[in-house]
């Protein structure tokens, strides 16, 4: 890991410009885990409107570190949840050795040996972290954290390497809605569930401000006979965590629809990611 006394601290970006002072609140979480420094290192300087920086690869191996040390499954959990988020937002496939995000903030004062390290361990952190994933799953049954599941989910995917689904089920959190695109006419398409009827409907405009809006039956379809395996590979971890919510939308999201604009039938799953 970089050694919090490095000088390179002062060199890497972040969403305000150089990150001297991350290691002070690294070193505090160390201590104070759940603290308004937590808040500020994670939202405010790691994952800032949904972006990483340059930091963030840096400060990841540490926030593992206090990830495998922790006997508090909350820390834990938090962990394993915040650096998902992370990973669902790099674009760096595993073999890179320089992550887009030192090329977009133009870094001139490291040498790419000193970026190739810090990528590497941030690597070996993620990897070491999924070693935690049972644990993880296992406090999700325990039904004691229902509200962060689809996090959990998120997390999860992402570290799979299935960071479409990570960012489809970060971007629908709340569960109470979902947009597809039909692949012909690029018309949206808002989902959403009836819960006095307990199924999903298609709508051709969003029923939040269109409350007459066309409403469309989709055709369900088991999520387990489809031939896309990140969505199997969904279904088996909702399964795993009892995700009631997801496991009842999972047909509809596998299921099919025709367009209200062209009349094309759709794929509702493949149409989540236009």
């Amino acid at each position: 890991m970089l050694d919090l006394a490095s000088p390179v601290w002062g060199k890497l970006h972040g969403p305000y410009g150089l990150s001297d002072h991350i290691p002070a609140l690294i070193q505090h979480i160390q201590h104070d885990y759940f603290s308004e420094e937590k808040e500020e290192l994670y939202w405010e300087l790691l994952y800032h409107q949904n972006t990483i920086y340059p930091c963030t690869y840096a400060a990841v191996p540490y926030l593992v570190e206090i990830a495998r040390k922790t006997e508090s499954p909350d820390i834990l959990l938090d962990i394993f949840i915040t650096c998902g988020m992370f990973e669902a937002s790099s674009e760096n496939a595993p073999h890179l050795e320089i992550p887009s995000e030192f090329l977009r903030d133009q870094i001139p004062l490291l040498d790419q040996d000193t970026i190739r390290d810090i990528y590497r361990e941030y690597r070996q952190a993620i990897l070491s972290l999924t070693e935690k994933t049972e644990s993880i799953l296992h406090l999700a049954r325990m039904g004691e954290h229902n509200a962060e599941k689809r996090y959990i989910l998120a997390a999860n995917a992402a570290f799979r390497g299935d960071k479409d689904i990570a960012n489809m089920l970060l971007t629908f959190s709340a569960g109470d809605e979902y947009v597809t695109v039909c692949p012909t006419c690029d018309q949206s398409i808002y989902i959403w569930p009836d819960e006095e009827e307990g199924v999903l409907y298609g709508y051709e405009e969003d029923p939040v401000f269109h409350d007459k809006a066309k409403r469309l039956s989709i055709i369900t379809k088991r999520p387990d006979t489809t031939n896309d395996s990140g969505l199997q590979g969904l279904y088996q971890s909702a399964l795993a965590i009892e995700d009631k919510t997801l496991l009842a939308h999972l047909p509809y999201l596998a299921g099919e629809l025709n367009c209200c604009s062209c009349d094309t039938p759709i794929q509702v799953w493949t149409g989540l990611f236009p």
